[in-house]
């Protein structure tokens, strides 16, 4: 799954000509934490955010007055507490994603640079936002991965989880399906009890599969501990 299949395509979007006032109205009205500035040319400039608005003088003084440390970073917060305008308020330098930006991928820039969304771009222009509601959306509605009838088939679609999802050793591990149960067995030997329990979420993920005995030993030198 990709950003092009997850994303918001109809955005509101802000001139850095509006004024805050303008910017607060549509993300009280549409629920939306941040919106994202565009300039008369289209090109994407700024995204205002909740955040940015945390600093206004309307709050009072202490939202924005001493906030600044180094030289310089009061008179920044003196212009982002009083100007009317989105421009000067609003947070430069967006981190964007590709259409074809795996959802994984836009998690982990989320998460890399603390922030709730991302416009997406096409070639040249905005085409889309994905926020992080639109990743939780992707998760709660996911579909298990449908395999062909049949323990051999099982066996190796799991296998193949195993292997290319969590990255194990093909020569270091095995699988073994219970004859008409759907009960699978995890057997071998992993380096670490992050990936013993991965191999387990990445088989319970498969369809067809029912219970799975984790039988994955993890390896410590000279000595193994196996999960029961």
């Amino acid at each position: 799954m990709q950003a092009a299949d997850i994303m918001t395509r109809k955005v509101i979007t802000l001139s850095p000509d509006h004024s805050v006032k303008h910017d607060a109205c549509p993300m009280l009205e549409n629920h939306i934490s941040g919106l994202p500035v565009r300039d008369d040319n289209g090109n994407l400039v700024g995204i205002i955010s909740e955040g940015d608005l945390l600093r206004r003088a309307e709050l009072g003084p202490g939202a924005w007055r001493g906030i600044g440390s180094r030289r310089g970073e009061d008179a920044e917060n003196h212009i982002k507490g009083h100007s009317w305008r989105v421009g000067d308020v609003m947070t430069s330098g967006v981190v964007t994603v590709a259409e074809d930006t795996s959802v994984d991928g836009i998690a982990a820039i989320m998460m890399a640079h603390e922030i709730k969304r991302v416009p997406v771009m096409g070639v040249g222009a905005m085409v889309g936002i994905a926020s992080r509601s639109d990743i939780l959306q992707a998760i709660a509605t996911a579909i298990p991965d449908v395999a062909a009838a049949g323990d051999q088939v099982t066996r190796r679609v799991v296998l193949a989880r195993l292997c290319s999802g969590v990255w194990l050793d093909r020569g270091a591990i095995d699988v073994t399906v219970e004859a008409g149960t759907g009960t699978v067995s995890l057997w071998g030997e992993v380096d670490s009890d992050a990936k013993c329990e991965a191999a387990r979420v990445a088989a319970e993920a498969v369809s067809g599969v029912g219970r799975v005995r984790n039988k994955l030993r993890i390896g410590t030198g000279s000595s193994l501990s196996e999960r029961p």
